[in-house]
This record gives structure tokens, sequence and C-alpha cells, in this order.
């Protein structure tokens, strides 16, 4: 057999022929990329147009704002106008020595919190913390002293304080330590506002009750009298507002003649006034003849349809009373709740030297008419009329600032006065 043998490879025409189509592809590239209508021109002149498209608008754009500017100068104090920036507001007490637009809450140097009703002003040089006596004032100089409840501290260690509770108490008549009788809050014990919890003075027969919700109880007639007793006008919206607020305010002195010619628009004030009766000489008198059914009309009169003010006045209910004792005598006035008047004449209001926490009067003067209703009955005569507080003769009978005594629908005599309190909105 013969033996073939196969030969394999590439011929040279192949070979030749490979080259040249490898330089024909490679002169079609290089005239693609490097030619003048080539890729890297064509990419130059497409970056040239975009920057001078974005110097366009960079030119267009800066003379809208030229424009813009020139515009805002000529009319930037005639046309535009710049809104005042928010106030801050009030945190402290130095915050709140002019007249209040709204209602805020404050703190004094010690951390006690004190509402400062719409209408009112710090009257600042009398005090500037809670256990000092808060004193605010209206426009017209009406002046009242906030009672705080709940925790009330004395310093500023955190340590030292007293709790309050809003409640009607009875107080110890040797050293006029405080028993609470009735909360004022549902969930404190031992009862609330809503019940009808009676409390009976020290050695009488009677009871004395705040009552909450009904209308104003019976008494007995005489003499043409009905022995209705005015009660709290709202007692509910009173607890409520203390619990929100942390407190409310009582009177610094005891009423004084402001305004009006009837008992429907009579307005009292809360001022030094002198000792003239109120039947005798108006203007910044005493207000110290009239019953406690118009006492409780007066003291609602004072702020009644006025929107300047952020507050609801009434005659002092004993929660009031008995709660400013309580915080009168944590703050250091031991035994003030047994304290009798210093004064043996009837005087100026403010200016007998019976003064506690900046609230003036309260063991001195005049009897103070409240809300409490009394079931006190003397020869079928109603003694519906509870007062509280000192006078300023003996000759009337022993009084003192935690005192509860009964007084007929017909009193209306020079030793009877009142004090509104206030509470916010």
């Amino acid at each position: 057999m013969r033996n073939i043998k196969e030969k394999r490879g590439i011929t040279l025409i192949a070979l030749a022929v490979t080259i040249i189509v490898i330089l024909i592809l490679a002169g079609v590239t290089i005239d693609a990329v490097f030619s003048e209508n080539g890729i890297i021109n064509k990419a130059k002149e497409a970056a040239d147009r975009m920057n001078n498209l974005v110097k366009e608008d960079e030119a267009e754009l800066n003379e809208l704002l030229n424009e813009l500017n020139e515009t805002m100068d000529s009319n930037w104090n005639s046309n535009i106008e710049i809104p005042d920036p928010e106030p801050d507001l009030p945190t402290g007490i130095e915050d709140v020595t002019d007249i209040q637009e709204e209602t805020v809450q404050v703190e004094d140097e010690y951390g006690n919190k004190v509402t400062i009703p719409k209408g009112f002003e710090v009257v600042e040089e009398e005090g500037t913390t809670v256990p000092e006596g808060i004193v605010i004032q209206d426009k017209d100089g009406n002046q009242f002293v906030w009672i705080p409840v709940g925790r009330v501290y004395k310093d500023n260690t955190g340590t030292n304080y007293s709790d309050i509770q809003l409640g009607r108490y009875t107080f110890n008549k040797s050293n006029g330590t405080p028993k609470l009788k009735q909360a004022a809050y549902t969930e404190e014990n031992p009862e609330n506002y809503k019940q009808e919890i009676k409390l009976r003075p020290e050695g009488e027969d009677y009871d004395c009750i705040e009552y909450a919700t009904r209308a104003n109880p019976d008494g007995i007639a005489s003499n043409g009298l009905d022995g209705l007793n005015a009660i709290a006008k709202n007692l509910g919206a009173f607890v409520d507002s203390v619990k929100r607020n942390s407190g409310y305010y009582m009177a610094r002195y005891e009423a004084s003649y402001g305004s009006g010619s009837s008992v429907a628009d009579y307005k009292p004030l809360s001022k030094v006034s002198t000792s003239k009766n109120f039947s005798t000489s108006k203007v910044g008198s005493l207000w110290n003849t009239t019953t406690q059914l118009d006492a409780a009309k007066i003291a609602r009169n004072m702020y009644n349809n006025d929107n300047n003010v952020g507050v609801e006045s009434d005659l002092t209910n004993s929660y009031a009373w008995d709660t400013a004792i309580v915080f009168i005598q944590a703050m250091g006035n031991r035994n003030y709740a047994n304290k009798a008047s210093v004064n043996s004449s009837l005087a100026n209001t403010g200016t007998t030297g019976d003064e506690v926490c900046n609230i003036n009067d309260m063991a001195s003067n005049c009897r103070e008419w409240s809300t409490e209703y009394s079931t006190s009955k003397n020869s079928g005569t109603a003694f519906s009329h509870v007062y509280r507080g000192g006078v300023y003769s003996t000759s009337y009978g022993f009084t003192y600032v935690a005192q509860r005594n009964a007084g007929n629908i017909s009193y209306k005599y020079g030793i009877y006065s009142f004090r509104p309190i206030l509470y916010a909105k």
C-alpha cells in the first residue's frame, strides 16, 4: 500500500487576503474616529454646543435675577411687608409684668406653676415666688393673690415642699392642724365635691353644706323672707379650673365699692378702701353693708360679660376659704386658722397689719360671707348664711379665721363684708 501524507496550513494567498482585510478595517476605523467628521470631532462639537447653551441659560437667569432685585429694591419700603417674628412665650414671673393678651402659665424661681389670666399682670414688687404670695392686678388695679393647689416648693432645693389639696377642712382649735373632710377631686378621699357633706362647727348644733348642683335650698320663711342662700355659681367649673390650672385667686382685700347704681350692675373693687360704710360713702368705701344674697350677685358682676379678661368671678366658697388657710399655714404662718382680729375698730382695708402671703384681713376687720349653706334655725327663723373670718370687735362675739358661723338672711350690718374669688376660664 502507498503511504499518503496530508499537509495542513495556510496558503500565501489566504494570508495576503487576511492582511488586506485587516488593513481596510483599520483604515475605516481610523477614519471614523479621527477624521473631520469622526467620533472625536463630533463629541467635541457636542460638548461645545452644550457649554454654549449653559452659558446662554446662565445669562438669562442672571438677567431675571437682576430684574427681580431691582423690583424688590424699588418696592421694599412701600408694597412688601415683612411679617414680625413670632414673640417668645413667657416662661417666668418676670415675663408677665404687663397686661397679658392671653391666659398663660409660667413658673416662679422655685419651679412652682402660676396661671396668669388674660387681662392681668403680675405686681412684681409685691413678690416673685408662690410662698411670698404672687399678686396680680387688672388694668384698674384690682388685686388678687394666687392660691396654689398641688405641690408647692418653698426654695430651690427641690426637697422643701408642701402638698396642697383643694377641699373643705376643719382645723384643730389649739394648733390649727387641718383635717380634710371633703376633697374636691373625685379621685381623692374622703369624698368629692358633688356630695352633700355636712360639717358641724365646733360647739354648734347645726351643719354647713357646700351645695354643688342643686338649686338654692329652701329655708324657713321668716318676716316675709324665704331664707334662701346663694350657692356657688358653678362649683364644678371652679373645681375643674383649679385642677387644670393648678390653683385659683382670692381677692387681696375685702371688697369695696366700685360702680353701678343697683345690685344688677354693682361692681366691687379689690383695693385698699376707706373704713366708711358703703351706705354712707360709695367710691372707695369698704363694702360692709350687704346681705349674703346681694354679696354673691355683686361678686359675680366683677367681670361679668367682660371678654377682655380670662376669668370667672364668684363669692368665696368653702373650698376656696379653707384651702387658702391650708396654703397660708404651710408657708410658715403657724396656727393662722385660729387667729382673731388685730384691730378693735373698723379700719381701712389692708391697714390692720393682718397680712399673710400678701392676703389681707382674713382674721381682721369684717366677717365675710361665703356660699356655704347652714341648717341653723332659731325660733323658726332660718340662719342659712355662713360667714367666715374674724371681726374687729369682740362685742359681736369672738370669731377667728377658720370659724364657721350662721347668719340670718336679713343681716346687713357694718361687721359683714365679702371678697370675690377668681378662676381661669
